[in-house]
């Protein structure tokens, strides 16, 4: 059996934290786990250290699904040895003693690890996440909100969905691209414009097949697909996938659209360094890409610019459909779980905030900052700070949303930074 005395909390050192979190994103069932589930489960993991010998038996298979993450073992059915299973390999992916009419025990010659999640838990997470993965969106739709959608639904069916990068910047861009070969610079070139991020990173999610890592990094994704792929993909789409406003409303709305994205993905990150569990570069994107579906309007408006000739129809339309199209965009680009959470509850604002702050959160709080600093001209859906539950909470971080002034100063840095990278057009 497993000794207490091998067996060490993940806790103790981020290098256990970082195997036990890698294990957990890959090995069958835990992995159907959504993301903030999976950090739950691992808190409660245990890692153990196999020394040579040490038998590993499967009296507390009835509590524990056990995986080897490192080294290997020998398997054996009572003393007639029956196979090895090595770490990193498909059958380490699954259970240890799942076929308990296999082998019996398990040895090393060398050292090992296995970690242990609980049962009971694994079980009662993904019961609770099916219970919750349907998000019901209640909207009355207008006569202009239908012809968008029905339009869209059929760009989605053909794998042709589009979300349009505007000439203007298009053009910055790709007079900029050329002459950039450090990942770090690329990276700030591609967070310029949201609907070239979200391709490049689709790009990547489907290369990284929803791995642990997908969409979480720019500069990831930049590095596994190579710096200069990544720029022939950047041009290839500036060049195919580029529109003109054709008309004034759409031109406003999509400046609007792009300054508040831009402007609350670097709110994100100045607040994250005030959290130390967050990320600053996945706070970004999480935030950069919480409205997307709002390009997805806007792309496909251009298509219709007759029929949304006047700022306040396009507003509706956008006001209905956004949340639901950021959802299926980012599910069907294989986003992880994060990303979709907050682009269904980023703008609930009133909504329960329990436990741990997360990305959501800071996307709530720079949308809340947005309004207080650079308000909409006219009437806005978002409230004030004032008596909202996540102001208080952020307060006990060290976040004062009813100061903004400081933050606010930090993002527009950060932007103006990135900006000058862009040589004038």
């Amino acid at each position: 059996m497993l000794k207490k005395d091998n067996t060490a909390s993940v806790a103790s050192t981020d290098e256990n934290y970082e195997l036990v979190l890698q294990a957990a994103s890959n090995v069958s069932p835990v992995n159907e786990l959504n993301e903030s589930n999976r950090a739950a489960l691992c808190k409660t993991a245990k890692l153990v250290h196999v020394q040579r010998n040490d038998p590993v038996q499967p009296e507390a298979a009835n509590r524990w699904l056990m995986y080897l993450v490192e080294g290997s073992l020998q398997l054996y059915n009572g003393k007639e040895e029956v196979g090895t299973v090595t770490a990193r390999t498909p059958d380490a992916l699954k259970p240890l003693f799942q076929d308990k009419t296999a082998y019996t025990l398990a040895k090393t010659s060398a050292v090992a690890k296995v970690v242990k999640f609980g049962r009971e838990q694994i079980n009662i997470l993904l019961s609770e996440q099916q219970k919750n993965a349907i998000h019901v969106i209640d909207v009355q739709t207008t006569e202009h909100d239908n012809l968008l959608l029905d339009d869209i639904i059929e760009t989605m069916a053909s794998n042709k969905l589009q979300l349009a990068t505007y000439s203007e910047a298009a053009k910055k861009i790709l007079m900029n691209v050329d002459g950039v070969n450090a990942v770090p610079e690329l990276a700030e070139v591609m967070l310029t414009d949201p609907g070239l991020t979200a391709h490049i990173l689709k790009i990547t999610n489907r290369a990284d097949a929803g791995g642990s890592d997908a969409a979480h990094s720019v500069r990831g994704a930049i590095s596994r697909l190579g710096v200069e792929d990544t720029k022939l993909n950047m041009v290839e789409l500036l060049k195919s996938n580029t529109i003109v406003p054709a008309n004034e409303a759409i031109a406003q709305r999509y400046k609007r659209f792009h300054q508040r994205t831009t402007l609350s993905a670097a709110i994100a990150q100045v607040l994250s360094g005030s959290i130390p569990d967050l990320k600053g570069e996945q706070a970004a994107l999480v935030a950069m890409m919480s409205d997307i579906g709002e390009l997805l309007v806007l792309t496909h408006a251009n298509k219709f610019a007759d029929k949304f000739e006047d700022i306040a129809t396009l507003t509706s339309t956008i006001e209905n459909l956004r949340t639901v199209l950021n959802g299926w965009v980012l599910a069907s680009w294989d986003f992880p779980e994060s990303y979709i959470e907050s682009s269904y509850k980023a703008r609930d604002w009133y909504r329960n905030h329990s436990g741990e702050i997360t990305y959501t959160d800071l996307v709530t709080a720079s949308l809340l900052i947005i309004q207080a600093e650079m308000p909409e001209s006219e009437q806005s859906s978002i409230p004030s700070v004032d008596n909202l539950l996540l102001a208080r909470r952020l307060q006990q971080a060290g976040i004062d949303l009813k100061n903004p002034g400081e933050i606010m100063r930090a993002a527009t840095t950060k932007i103006v930074n990135t900006q000058q990278m862009l040589k004038a057009g």
